[in-house]
Order: structure tokens, then sequence, then C-alpha cells
């Protein structure tokens, strides 16, 4: 064709672009890039057009199986706990319950942490945890989360007209339900167990509770003493006497670690007599599982009523240790289980 360099990208490019040669063929240099650049920029926005439509489309192809495998999931949901409100409290439970490896759905009406919820490590890649926008008051979002066979449902949103609506709307649409509802302010605790809640738990009150136990520290200690109804009025005298608390008490289980644990706050005479009520009910039961031996957590004034406690315990053939820590309590309801097994 004897064309110059010049020409001969010309023409290759125009081929390449398909845009054809045209009626009007360039003739100068300038004419010949402005063509060029034109042929360019038409296969880039034509590219361009065709990247967003596709890209669209996948979308929707993505949301649509997305949302298919979320409807899924939550139909085939068993055995989960329902999470309403991720704020301070609300993360906290998340995280416990993340740890003993629950199935869990978590519901919020920010949708900012729910988008950062959605990228977060422990939850990433965890098929037991589903993350949800939407609003826990509306009855409609929550019919889509299985709520009959939930374990529970814990409601840790910072208001309290909203809890006390959902638990209203709960208790509704499940009556067995198991609902535990956070309470930002002590006066709707009752409000709260009326709408319906079977637990509400206050940060403003527990909050204090841990303030005082940590104050009381240094005269705070675990006594481990024998688990027969015959002796636990006698115990319980002992401690009320010498003008100590009962704050707990602790049943160890052959073959658990983790000891089952009650909050008692056994103060007064009158505490006893309700206290002992309960306890000497369950307590045959108790005494079979847990080996003969329990643990009850005991605050006094000073350390002289404690080491009072302590003598007397150990004067009656009572008390088994003190402060004893979960390793030694678990070796020692082994040995114990044991001896039951051979008898």
């Amino acid at each position: 064709m004897h064309l110059n360099l010049e020409d001969a990208l010309y023409f290759t490019i125009i081929t390449i672009a398909t845009v054809g040669y045209g009626d009007i063929t360039p003739v100068t240099v300038l004419q010949k890039i402005f063509v060029t650049i034109l042929a360019f920029d038409g296969i880039g926005i034509i590219a361009y057009i065709f990247s967003v439509i596709i890209d669209n489309f996948s979308e929707r192809i993505e949301k649509s199986r997305s949302g298919l495998a979320m409807r899924k999931k939550l139909e085939n949901m068993k055995n989960h706990y329902i999470v309403c409100g991720y704020g301070r409290v609300g993360s906290v439970v998340i995280k416990e319950l993340l740890k003993r490896d629950q199935k869990i759905i978590i519901v919020d009406n920010n949708k900012e942490i729910i988008e950062n919820l959605k990228e977060h490590e422990s939850i990433l890649d965890n098929d037991n945890v589903l993350v949800l926008y939407g609003d826990a008051t509306n009855q409609e979002t929550m019919d889509k989360f299985n709520i009959e066979n939930a374990y529970g449902l814990i409601l840790t949103t910072g208001s309290d007209v909203n809890n006390v609506f959902i638990v209203l709307s709960l208790r509704d649409k499940a009556p067995d339900a198991w609902i535990i509802s956070r309470a930002s302010k002590k006066e709707n605790i009752q409000r709260l167990y009326n709408a319906g809640a079977n637990k509400v738990i206050s940060p403003e009150t527990s909050g204090g509770l841990d303030l005082f136990l940590a104050a009381i520290e240094p005269y705070l200690i675990r006594i481990t003493d024998i688990n027969k109804k015959e002796f636990i009025e006698e115990e319980i005298k002992i401690i009320l006497k010498n003008g100590c608390n009962i704050e707990s008490v602790e049943y160890h289980l052959p073959g658990i670690k983790k000891p089952f644990k009650r909050e008692v706050s056994i103060k007064t005479e009158e505490d006893l007599k309700e206290q002992l009520k309960e306890r000497l009910n369950s307590q045959e039961s108790f005494e079979v599982l847990s080996s003969g031996t329990h643990s009850q957590l005991i605050s006094g004034p000073n350390k002289q009523c404690i080491n009072n406690v302590i003598k007397e315990l150990k004067e009656k053939n009572l008390l088994i240790g003190v402060d004893m820590s979960d390793d030694e309590l678990f070796k020692l309801n082994k040995e114990n289980f044991k001896e039951i097994i051979e008898k």
C-alpha cells in the first residue's frame, strides 16, 4: 500500500476501533491525531457503559442470592439467641455468646453499626451469626427471627420504652419465650417485669454491686463446706451470727470445672428463712450431683469477723477449705465422686 508511518498507525487504529474510514478521510497529521483520539474516546465510553450495566446486573443478582441465602438461614436457625440493640451493653453480651460458640441473630436500627459489624473479624466468617438491619419494635421484623425456636431474646437497646414495647409484642407472639431485658433506669425494672420479661438487668444496679464487691474484696472469702441438708441452717447461722453476709452459693459438679453459681444475698434472719425454703427444696438433687461440697462467697465488716466464721466452721467439722481454686475443687470432687461410686 506504500503507506508512511503516520498513515499506517492511523489506519491500524481506525481498523481496531471498527469505526470505518467514512466518506471524509483526514488528510493532515493533526486531523488524523484528532480522529484517532476520538475513536479511542468512543471505545472507552462504550466500554464504561457496558461495565456499569454488567456491574449493576451482577450486584442485583448477588443481592438476590444473598437475600435468599439470608432468608434460608433465618428459617433454619434454631437454638439461637436474638440480641436486639448493639451498643456498650449489647457488645459485651455478644462477646460472651461468641466465646461460647452460640448461634446469634443481631438486630439494630443503625445501618452504620450493622455494616461495621458485618466486617468485624469475629463475625465475618462465622456461620453461627446473622447481622440484620431492622427495627426490633416492628412486629414484622421480629417475625422473621424464628422466635419460637430461640433459646432466648436479649433486649439491650438504650430505650426502656422500646424495650417495654418489644417485650409486650414478643410475649404476645411467643408466650413461652425466655426474654431478658436491660433496664436503663431502676424505676423501669418492674414495668418490664409487668410487660412479660423473665429477667430484667439494670447496669445501674449491677454496676453498683460490682463497685460494692470491689470495695469489700479485702473482706471477701470463698469458703467450701459440706453440702448436706442437715448442716445448711447451722452453717448459715454461724455466718450471720458473726456479722457476715452470704453473697452467692456455688455447687461443684463432678466432671465440670466451672461451678454452678447462684446469687443469694443472705444478710438477715428473714433472708435465711426465705433462702432455706428454696435451698432445701432443691438440695437433694444437688447433693447427688455435687459430691457433697459447695462453696459460699461471704463478706464481713472486718477480717476478725471472717476469721471467727472460719474458726467456728472448723470446730463443727463443716469446713473443707478457704479460697480454694477451681482446679483444686475439681480434683476434690473427682475423688469424692469416685468414693461415692465405689460405695
